[in-house]
């Protein structure tokens, strides 16, 4: 049985090294998407961000005190639109040999419901466009697209 719960700083190392695989996986999908040498350096720092503010919520779901799945989440304003807060999901990470077996679902569930309690009715989620499993993930969790970003590298 998988458990969900916000996470603390002894949960650090491992957020580090899933959101550092997750970023090198997104940079099988682009080449825009190419992650620095310093990467774990760089994550290890937002991580420590995360922790400590408030607009933000680090979530790791465990089965028997092994940490086998992850998300950071950050609250923006939308302040052309009612309502005038949404969560973002800027990195999510399931362990492999835990995939397909509603860790991710359980996350978002939690995610969701700790949202409902601060009163945030929109949750986005922000991964690579060609990143299929993910589109069809957060399809089945209710999810649609409404921005569409378009990059272009300029020399």
């Amino acid at each position: 049985m998988v458990t969900v719960r916000k996470a603390t700083k002894e949960d650090s190392r491992t957020l580090v090294d899933f959101f550092s695989r997750m970023y090198r996986l997104n940079s099988e999908f682009d080449p825009l998407l190419l992650v620095p040498e310093n990467l774990e350096e760089r994550v290890s720092k937002m991580v420590e961000k995360s922790l400590d503010d408030s607009n933000e919520m680090l979530v790791i779901a465990e089965d028997q005190g092994k940490i086998v799945g992850a998300a950071r989440v950050m609250i923006v304003d939308r302040l052309f639109y009612v309502p005038d807060k949404e969560a973002v999901i800027r990195e999510f990470y399931v362990h492999p040999s835990y995939r397909r077996q509603g860790v991710g679902n359980e996350i978002v569930k939690f995610i969701e419901d700790e949202l409902r309690e601060r009163g945030i009715e929109i949750l986005a989620a922000q991964f690579p466009s060609r990143n299929l499993i993910a589109v069809s993930f957060y399809r089945k969790m209710g999810f649609r697209e409404i921005y569409c970003d378009f990059v272009k590298k300029i020399k």
